[in-house]
């Protein structure tokens, strides 16, 4: 083998690849942002590399896929609170329309990734106002990303018209298409929020650019009766009926389904993105996960927007994943700890169109990975490798993190992005918003 720029030796690795191979004591070597080995540690031990890393006593896997959230509402973290989904939204366009623009969406950006990386995630799925804010903190943070133009019936902070959003949105689909850590889709909101020719638009669009195609749906349970109200039928059978529903589109959510939307996405080919905490938060209901994976609806995992769950860590998305199915369904052996991990792994690639190139330890791949503590009290002993990564492991057990072959944070110490300067930033900012939230209190 030519020699490699990065080789890991002795951890346990955890390869998710297609045999799901737990390696007592194991090796990955990376070259060029590429996995070009893995291995035992014996087998590739005498393998030259630039640099050598020894990771005993530590456990190395995927990094984790946060398949649905917004970014930039880190600016606005705890400021609406107690309300439904419906009044939350509106208090907090609010102060969207009045806070919200290209500076303030990357900075609320940064903070999030910077909060990403720190507990182990290494690429998310973003819909937010300024897509572009958000795709060049991930760039400049060596973070990969997927997200793209919105689209809404109402002109929004961002100043794009409804009748700009397509050319807009062409031109940044032009601008992102060669950029290896960005992944472009197109988003609109959801049913209520986005006309059917909008959303035909929409996907009009992402079909020429072969985009993702990513939108809510089904929600809440006010959701879903207002849409049959309107339309006459649910989110679901909606999307189906404007031909907007197939294999590249992603539905966040999925809470409120009936019996002919788990067949319609089912035939379709198309994805759930789970996001347990924002779902219980919001009072929003608990998603049917185990009647989908009983029918071979892909899921995967995210956290929403740190506005909505108020956190983007996915080690807790993860253990309610598991937790909530089996206390609903009064059943311990529901969705499996392995199940869930490919959730936040694999099938969060797949379902974002990067399963050949992330989401597993394996040659070929993307070299997105993270190296996890396991000489801690809270980890030892470990008898169940899965088990552990659901329901034991935490954010403050990842020591370091590399995204396409390149180490973002080392023992715990961020390489790309200055986080002191972030937060000074964000108080700074904060100060500001909370004066204006508290004006409207009082109004």
């Amino acid at each position: 083998m030519e020699p490699a720029d990065t080789l890991i030796l002795g951890p346990l690795v955890v390869t998710m690849g297609a045999e799901e191979r737990i390696l007592d004591t194991g090796a990955v070597a990376v070259r060029d942002g590429e996995i070009v080995a893995v291995g035992t540690r014996e087998e590739l031990e005498g393998c030259e590399a630039a640099e050598t890393i020894d990771a005993t006593g530590r456990l190395l896997m995927p990094g984790l896929v946060n398949a649905h959230t917004h970014l930039g509402d880190s600016l606005f973290r705890g400021l609406v609170e107690e309300l439904p989904l419906e009044a939350w939204l509106e208090r907090l366009w609010i102060s969207e329309r009045e806070f919200v623009s290209r500076e303030s969406v990357e900075l609320g950006a940064r903070l999030s990734i910077v909060e990403m990386i720190r507990s182990g995630t290494t690429c998310a799925l973003d819909m937010f106002w300024f897509p572009e804010a958000a795709a060049d903190a991930a760039v400049g943070a060596g973070f990969r990303l997927v997200t793209g133009p919105i689209f809404f019936d109402f002109d929004g902070p961002d100043g794009v018209s409804v009748e700009e959003r397509v050319a807009t949105g062409e031109r940044w689909l032009e601008r992102y298409a060669q950029e290896p850590l960005v992944t472009p889709c197109v988003q609109p909101h959801n049913q209520l929020t986005v006309s059917p020719e909008g959303l035909r638009a929409a996907r009009d669009l992402a079909d020429r650019a072969g985009a993702l195609f990513h939108t809510h749906c089904s929600e809440t349970a006010t959701e879903v009766r207002q849409t049959v109200e309107r339309f006459g039928r649910t989110p679901a059978a909606h999307f189906h009926e404007l031909g907007i529903l197939d294999e590249r589109t992603v539905l966040a959510h999925c809470v409120h389904l009936s019996d002919d939307d788990f067949a319609r996405i089912r035939r379709a080919g198309a994805a759930v993105l789970h996001n347990p905490l924002s779902n219980l938060k919001l009072g929003s209901g608990i998603a049917p996960v185990a009647r989908m994976l009983e029918e071979d609806i892909p899921v995967a995992l995210g956290t929403d927007g740190p506005v909505s769950s108020n956190d983007l860590d996915m080690w807790t998305a993860m253990r309610f994943a598991g937790l909530l199915q089996r206390g609903a369904h009064m059943d311990p052996v529901l969705t499996p700890a392995r199940d869930i991990v490919r959730m936040a792994t694999t099938i969060g690639a797949e379902a974002l169109g990067l399963g050949d190139r992330v989401g597993r330890l394996a040659e070929g791949y993307r070299a997105d990975l993270i190296l996890i503590d396991l000489d801690r009290p809270h980890l030892t002993p470990m008898y169940d490798v899965y088990g552990h990564l659901v329901y034991t492991v935490g954010r403050d057990d990842i020591r370091s993190v590399m995204v396409d072959g390149r180490w973002v944070m080392r023992d715990r110490g961020l390489e790309t992005i200055d986080e002191a300067a972030v937060l000074a930033d964000m108080t700074d900012l904060a100060s500001v918003i909370d004066r204006h939230a508290a004006a409207l209190d009082r109004a």
